[in-house]
């Protein structure tokens, strides 16, 4: 049976002569509690004539003690209470403190702590009576726990502190292990975070002497709680992984519950709002089908949730229930943690005074207890409350408060009160701000490099992506520094992508043994083969058990790949690449180009413009409540007019609102400009610019458009004209006749052979896969690394919850791809894995560039698997093409890629090449001839409406 993560364990008596009380200990000891049951209920049989001697007493506490280690709480406390009841003179000081110890234990878990406390101490003075430091040591441990559960956190320390040191000097590993534990919780709660982890560790190691795997588990529960309260996420999710193995594979509901709920908590923290639900509901599941309660902090954190996922009056409606029940259980802990919520949920529907009443409610009630976290979290969503009410110096003198609390707990998660008091101190405008800015950034830094995954990253830097703009937006307001408000914008957007791009696969290969590998591997095969079976299953139920499966092994994938970049430090050790400054930019410009970048803070759009020489940047003021969400509506309207082919008349009204905020203020700063590369944010990342229809003319009739998902990534992207000894890889995926229910949706494309026979008239050496010769297996086991362009014509599929599960649908699955374990669905981990050097990838696709939309990292959809794998350049669309147009489309495309490539690789730019000298042009031969293939469509007597041509960007160098 397991220890409950929060509970002491019973003691044990001094056992001289009796070989059937020795073994009960020891196998006690060994966490086996019916074995030790069965043998006290022995001794007990065999002392039962002489009921107020030491052997039955004895008997009577491990027989007591080992129902409560099963969770039978009543019947155990009766036969300890029993043996209590004939405690006399002629008992030993010894046998009194342990036997007194053992009631305290009884009471706590009978939940009445006075009486609890009463008896411990008793016992602690009964155990100095008999001069025995082994009792002593063993009392005290108790009661540091208790008095750490109790709120007294000093008083937590000092038993600890002589439990530990008792214990070391018996070298008892058993108690020694759980007395670390304890004292670890006292100080953490304190703000001693380094001693916290010292205790943790040496509680781990000293475990492992006991061989007892209940007692191991438990300490990886308090390393994963402790490393999650710290921002550590790698370590938390190695450890509670461990923690969650060992509770499924004993089988115990009361255990598992919870460890479900640690789970979900990481996600939470994460920003995988969806993931922590799923472990959360599946945890209330369990509790329900059991009988088992659920504790309030889980229902807080599921209602949390779903107010993330803005059900707003969902989350209302679960936090009033909470709190009504908590005012009747009168529980002040809980109540504080309620309020605090209720502040968060008022401020974001714009409730500030509402917000401020919540936290001021929060605030009263902390200052009744002694932790430290509350009254951080009460002072910091008070000076919060007051900043959006303008009360400038109270939160200010808040905020202040809660950071020097928050600051005692080193290695804390310090970047939201970092940030809150930057913010605070900018609106009392004063230049701390921008100190405490820098001191945030690093916090948010630490966070995010501590987990590794690029969803887990992802979900820690979307967090805090907006406080990086809202910096930016300072540096322009307050210092007019528009070199460095660039930066920070760049750096906020590109951050968790440059850690990917720095990281290849052959560093994985070159430090993990094979075995590890393959087993790698085969972890990302099983998800890969429950995300088809979920596709192609059609029965409701089994989709469900599939999911549920399917979230368990993300989970440990998840947690396997983070503890292996904690035992390979090589894995963590990339290299930290810089932000672009803009003068770099500008030397990759030339005098018609201008780069244009948009940032988005509470309610401006900040238009950055960069041209060969010169660089300046425009707010424009948005009425409504959010910019974001203002841009994200007319993007899709505008995009829906578009697809549902409407007049031109329509497209021009829906063209004019996003023209106005996003180009019209720079249209008198354009002149000379014929070549525009945007980076965009948010919904912007959805809008075909060149689609833009203003005064009877689109925008690609005047500019060539190409994008980047951020300026930075330029720097590092790698470059064209690479060596490469053959022309053309194109595939031709014609054959989906929707046999599986992952296909079905899929059309058949019959004007792929078409496209792909049409564009290899314009090369020489080609390596063409048709029809049945399409296959995942076959695309693999070709050398694509020695091709300049890779062309895939076939449909595309973008899963938004898990942009790793976006990729290329290949063909149906065959017998032959299931040998090689393949599925026929190419995803982007797959082919992130790959090694191109192609100049161009061509996804002549459906929706190939619609992926899911992280703030602050910009990249999107099969993009990032591509320049990961090396591409310089790649072409994606933005919604469903058309089969017959995009087979004209494309074969104008290669066409004139074919002859512009000749003209702008001339005799003296092959001898740059050849020596490594040539700087290819920010719009070269790949950039005009998209514009050039979009513009002799607009020519077309079919396919000239933008929907045949606007769906198809370039992405990269």
């Amino acid at each position: 049976m397991l220890f409950f993560p929060s509970v002491s364990i019973s003691q044990y008596a001094n056992v001289e002569n009796d070989s059937l009380l020795i073994l009960g200990n020891e196998v006690y000891r060994k966490g086996n509690y019916p074995g030790a049951e069965d043998i006290y209920r022995k001794a007990l049989d065999k002392y039962q004539n002489n009921k107020d001697n030491k052997e039955w007493i004895i008997s009577a506490v491990g027989y007591g003690a080992s129902l409560l280690d099963q969770g039978d709480n009543r019947k155990g406390s009766e036969w300890i209470f029993k043996a209590d009841s004939v405690l006399n003179n002629k008992i030993p000081f010894e046998l009194k403190a342990y036997v007194k110890s053992n009631v305290g234990w009884a009471y706590k878990r009978l939940r009445n702590f006075d009486k609890s406390s009463l008896n411990y101490k008793a016992a602690l003075d009964f155990a100095a009576e008999s001069g025995d430091q082994y009792r002593i040591a063993q009392v005290s441990n108790s009661l540091s726990l208790l008095q750490y559960q109790l709120g007294y956190y000093d008083d937590a320390i000092k038993y600890g502190r002589v439990a530990v040191q008792s214990f070391e000097q018996i070298d008892d590993p058993f108690l020694l292990s759980i007395s670390y534990r304890n004292l670890a919780s006292a100080y953490e709660a304190l703000g001693f975070t380094e001693e916290a982890e010292e205790s943790l560790i040496k509680s781990y190691n000293t475990t492992l002497r006991t061989q007892n795997a209940d007692l191991t588990s438990t300490v990886h529960y308090y390393l994963g709680s402790f490393y999650h309260r710290t921002g550590s996420y790698d370590k938390a999710l190695a450890n509670y992984s461990k923690y969650l193995t060992y509770v499924k594979e004993v089988g115990d509901v009361p255990f598992i519950t919870p460890a479900y709920t640690f789970v979900a908590s990481v996600y939470q923290s994460l920003g995988e709002f969806e993931n922590a639900l799923e472990y959360y509901n599946e945890s209330v599941r369990l509790a329900n089908l059991n009988n088992i309660g659920t504790s309030v902090k889980t229902r807080l954190n599921i209602a949390f949730c779903y107010q993330k996922l803005e059900e707003l009056d969902l989350a209302r409606s679960l936090y009033n229930k909470i709190l009504s029940e908590q005012i009747k259980n009168d529980n002040t802990f809980d109540a504080i943690e309620i309020y605090l919520r209720f502040a968060e949920l008022e401020h974001e529907t714009g409730n500030f005074t509402e917000a401020l009443s919540y936290a001021e409610k929060a605030s009263d009630l902390s200052q009744g207890t002694e932790s430290k976290q509350l009254k951080a979290k009460s002072y910091a969503s008070l000076s919060k409350a007051h900043l959006a009410l303008n009360n400038t110096d109270l939160a200010l003198d808040y905020s202040k408060r809660a950071y020097q609390i928050a600051s005692v707990f080193k290695g804390y998660r310090l970047a939201s009160y970092t940030a809150s008091l930057a913010k605070a101190f900018y609106q009392a405008q004063s230049d701390s701000a921008f100190y405490y800015t820098d001191l945030a950034f690093a916090e948010i830094e630490r966070e995010q490099s501590s987990v590794y995954g690029e969803n887990l990253e992802s979900g820690v830097f979307s967090n805090y992506a907006d406080f990086y703009d809202e910096i930016a937006y300072w540096y322009l307001e307050q210092k007019n520094d528009i070199y460095k408000a660039f930066e920070i914008t760049e750096r906020g957007r590109a951050r968790v992508l440059l850690e990917r791009l720095s990281f290849s696969e052959s560093d994985l290969q070159n430090v993990v043994e094979d075995t590890t590998l393959i087993a790698l591997r085969q972890k990302e095969k099983n998800i890969d083969k429950l995300y088809r079976q979920i596709e192609n299953s059609k029965d409701e139920l089994s989709v469900s058990k599939l999911k549920s499966e399917l979230s368990e092994l993300e989970f440990q994938y998840q947690s396997f790949t983070n503890e292996l970049h904690l035992k390979y430090p090589k894995l963590r050790a990339f290299n930290e690449l810089e932000t672009i400054k803009i003068p770099e930019i500008q030397n990759s410009l030339s005098a018609e180009d201008a780069l244009i970048e948009y940032m988005f803070t509470d309610h401006r759009l900040i238009i950055f413009r960069i041209t060969k020489d010169d660089a300046d940047y425009t707010s424009v003021e948005i009425d409504s409540g959010s910019p974001k969400n203002h841009l994200s509506g007319l993007v899709s309207d505008f995009r829906t007019a578009i697809q549902e082919k409407s007049a031109l008349d329509l497209i021009g009204k829906r063209s004019q609102s996003l023209f106005d905020l996003l180009l019209k203020p720079l249209s008198d700063k354009l002149d000379g400009i014929n070549n525009l590369l945007i980076v965009p944010s948010k919904s912007l990342s959805l809008l075909p610019f060149d689609a833009l229809y203003i005064n009877n003319s689109f925008l690609i009739e005047k500019f060539s458009i190409k994008y980047l998902p951020s300026s930075t990534i330029y720097k590092y992207i790698e470059p064209p004209h690479r060596t490469t000894s053959r022309e053309l890889f194109a595939v031709a995926g014609s054959g989906l006749n929707g046999s599986t229910s992952q296909t079905k949706n899929y059309s058949s494309l019959p004007s792929t052979i078409l496209e792909v026979d049409a564009i290899s008239k314009e090369f020489i050496d080609v390596l063409t896969l048709k029809d049945q010769e399409v296959s995942e297996s076959k695309i693999k086991s070709s050398p694509l690394n020695e091709f300049r362009y890779l062309h895939f014509a076939t449909h595309g599929n973008v899963n938004e919850l898990n942009p790793q599960q976006s990729g290329l649908i290949i063909s149906e699955l065959v017998e032959s791809e299931g040998a090689f374990q393949e599925d026929g669905y190419l995803n982007s981990k797959e082919i992130s894995s790959l090694t191109f050097n192609a100049d161009l990838v061509v996804l002549s696709a459906c929706n190939t560039a619609v992926g899911k939309i992280i703030s602050g990292e910009g990249l999107h959809g099969l993009q990032r698997s591509f320049f990961k794998a090396g591409a310089s350049s790649v072409v994606v669309s933005l919604w469903s093409v058309y089969d017959n147009s995009t087979a004209s489309f494309m074969g104008s495309f290669y066409k004139n890629l074919s002859r512009l490539e000749k003209e702008e690789i001339g005799l003296w730019n092959k001898f740059k090449l050849f020596f490594d000298l040539y700087e290819p042009p920010m719009f070269g031969y790949k950039e005009n001839a998209l514009h050039m293939a979009k513009k002799e469509l607009l020519d077309h007597p079919y396919y000239n409406h933008p929907v045949y041509w606007a769906p198809f960007i370039m992405i990269g160098k």
